[in-house]
Formats: structure tokens, sequence, C-alpha cells
């Protein structure tokens, strides 16, 4: 008898990737939420059965569960497109008005994330994408801040 392992296969199975955090353990997925309503069903007492209202419940309950995590991985989708939208402005000139009524310009460098808004980042300073009046592509004269 061989006692040889193949390491592929054990080396996918137990990675370090693979591992679930308590929190990712503890979340109840809809797999999850049907498995319960399977054995509820299979193990229910005959002589008293799930009323249909009940089950009725559970099922819309198990298709909202169902539509909010489909809507979850949406804006999740949604979030990349919009980083990648935001990007095309790097190394563009755009122009915004501060709030003491200044105009201001300067060349976006980066794009940054704070709190679920997007900020251009110019020189040392975070504009907010929705203050921005004029993007335009950088002339020869444009002064960074």
């Amino acid at each position: 008898m061989s006692s040889w392992v193949d390491i592929a296969t054990v080396s996918k199975k137990n990675s370090i990737y693979n591992m679930q955090s308590f929190e990712e353990k503890s979340k109840l997925g809809k797999d999850d939420f049907l498995r319960i309503l399977t054995t509820q069903l299979a193990n229910q007492d005959p002589s008293s059965p799930l009323q249909d209202k009940d089950f009725i419940a559970q099922m819309a309950t198990f298709s909202s569960l169902e539509q909010l995590t489909n809507l979850n991985s949406s804006f999740s989708k949604f979030t990349s497109l919009q980083m990648g939208q935001h990007s095309s402005v790097i190394g563009k000139e755009i122009s915004w008005v501060t709030s003491q009524s200044m105009k201001m310009s300067g060349v976006v460098k980066g794009i940054s994330i704070h709190n679920g808004s997007y900020f251009y980042n110019v020189g040392n300073e975070k504009i907010p994408v929705e203050v921005v009046n004029e993007i335009k592509d950088v002339s020869e004269k444009t002064e960074i801040l």
C-alpha cells in the first residue's frame, strides 16, 4: 500500500485563504435557511402539520433573503464600476469652487474613498467629486496645488 498524499488537493482544502472568520461562519445564508426549512418540514408532527399561512410566510422570508443577497451583490459590482469611472479623470485638470467661493483647479493624481464618498486627490487636497464643475485635458501651463 502506498501512503502518498496528493499535495495539490491537501493544499487547496487546508489553505489559510479558505479559512472563514467566526462572523462568516455564524451568518446564515439562503442555503442555510432552505436547509432549516426542509428539515422542519421533514420532521414535523403528522398530527399537527405546518399551517399553510406559516409555510407561505417562511417561503416569503426565504424569497426576501434571496433578493437582498442579490441586491447586495449588485451594489458591490456597482461600487467597483464607479471607481473605474472616476479613475478615468486621473491625469486630467479639474476645476471646483471652494466653500469661500474661490475658483480652484489642479491635476488629479488619484482617487480615494472615505465613508462611501469619492474624492479626487489634487496635490495634498481631497476634492469631493460632487463639487467639481469642469474636467479637461491638462494644458502646458497648468499649476498643481
